[in-house]
C-alpha cells in the first residue's frame, strides 16, 4: 500500500493540470477494465461491462495547491490559492513548480492569500520570471512514511481514494453491474469534472470515494468520525444528501460481511457525488469516506486499517 500511495502522491496533480496522476493511473488500470478513455475535460474512465444497474464511482485525482499571478520587482513571486489552501497550515512549506523549480511558501503577518508569497531565491523579477511563467502551478513538497498503522503524506485528499477505486479494480471478480469507475479532475474548484463525467454517463447510481475530516485530535473537526474504526460510509455534507437506500444497502452489506464501518456526517465540505445527483432525471447517490486528520494541510494522516475497510466494501457493493 505505501509503495503504491508513494508513487501516486510523487505524482503532483494541481486542480486543472492533472495529466501526469491521470498516465499514472492509466497503466495501472488497463489489464483490469474492458474500457480505458479520456473525457474533453480530462477524467479517467475505465468501465468494466456486466449486467445490471449502471454504478459509477468517482475519486478525484486533483489536490490543493498554489498558483503564480505576478512577479514583484524583488523577485518574490505573489499567488493565489488553488483550492482550500488555509496558509496559517501550509507557511514555511518547501513547494514544487510544474516545472521542477523550488521555493518556501510564506504566509506574511497577517496570514492572507493576498500578502502570500514563494521565495525562489531570485534576486528581482527578470530572475524569477526567467525561471517560471505566471499560471504555473505550484504544489507542496512532502514526505510520505508510515507510524505504526497510520499513513501520513501529502495530498491523502484525494490519492487515497484513487488508491482504493484503483484497487477496486484490480480485486473485482463478479461484476453485477455495469461498473465506471472515474477518475475525476477539478474537484477542488468546484466539482467540475463530476459534473461532466455524470452527465455523459447517466449512471443509476454513483458514489464517490473520498477523505472526510477526523474528528479524533486535539484540533478535530466537530464529527464522530475517527481514525482506524472502519470506512466512513457518508449521510451528508454541503454539496448532497446521500440517498436512503444506498446507506442502508452499504450499512447491510458491511453488517454481513463484517466490514467495520462507521458514519460521516459533515456541516462543510463537499464530494463529486454533488454535482452528479442532480443530473438528468436525479441520481441515486453514496460515499465511502476514509477519515484522515490535517486535512488541507501539506500533510496529512489515515489509518489503513480503514484504507483497506473501504476497499473491501466497494467491492462487496459492486459484486452485489
Amino acid at each position: 500500500m505505501i509503495n503504491q500511495l508513494k508513487e501516486l502522491v510523487s505524482k503532483k496533480s494541481v486542480s486543472g493540470n492533472e495529466r501526469v496522476v491521470a498516465s499514472y493511473i492509466k497503466e495501472q488500470i488497463l489489464p483490469y477494465a474492458d474500457k480505458v478513455y479520456e473525457d474533453a475535460l480530462g477524467n479517467l474512465i475505465a468501465v468494466r461491462r456486466g449486467e445490471g444497474p449502471k454504478v459509477m464511482v468517482m475519486a478525484h485525482m486533483d489536490e490543493i495547491g498554489l498558483v503564480a499571478t505576478f512577479a514583484d520587482d524583488k523577485g518574490f513571486i505573489r499567488v493565489s490559492a488553488v483550492g482550500g489552501v488555509h496558509p496559517q497550515k501550509t507557511a514555511g512549506r518547501p513547494v514544487i513548480f510544474e516545472n521542477g523549480v523550488m521555493g518556501v511558501f510564506v504566509a506574511g503577518k497577517e496570514q492572507k492569500m493576498s500578502d502570500c508569497y514563494i521565495d525562489i531565491g531570485a534576486k528581482d523579477q527578470r530572475d524569477a520570471l526567467s525561471r517560471i511563467e505566471i499560471g504555473m502551478t505550484a504544489s507542496f513538497v512532502t514526505e510520505t512514511f508510515e507510524t505504526g498503522e497510520k499513513i501520513v503524506s501529502g495530498a491523502l485528499d484525494n490519492r487515497i481514494g484513487c488508491f482504493c477505486l484503483i484497487e477496486a479494480l484490480k480485486r473485482l471478480k463478479n461484476c453485477s453491474c455495469e461498473f465506471y469507475a472515474v477518475f475525476t479532475v477539478q474537484e477542488e474548484v468546484g466539482l467540475r469534472g463530476a459534473k461532466v463525467s455524470g452527465f455523459e454517463i447517466a449512471p443509476e447510481v454513483a458514489l464517490a470515494v473520498d477523505v472526510t475530516l477526523s474528528g479524533d485530535h486535539p484540533e478535530g473537526a466537530d464529527t464522530s468520525a475517527s481514525l482506524g474504526k472502519g470506512c466512513a460510509i457518508k449521510m451528508r455534507d454541503r454539496s448532497a444528501i446521500c440517498s436512503r437506500e444506498v446507506v442502508e444497502d452499504l450499512e447491510n452489506l458491511a453488517a454481513r460481511k463484517g466490514i467495520p464501518i462507521q458514519r460521516d456526517v459533515l456541516s462543510s465540505g463537499g464530494t463529486d457525488i454533488g454535482s452528479v445527483q442532480l443530473l438528468g432525471k436525479g441520481v441515486q447517490v453514496g460515499g465511502l469516506s476514509i477519515p484522515i486528520r490535517y486535512c488541507h494541510s501539506a500533510i496529512e494522516m489515515a489509518d489503513r486499517k480503514d484504507v483497506e475497510a473501504t476497499i473491501a466494501l466497494l467491492l462487496a457493493y459492486l459484486e452485489k
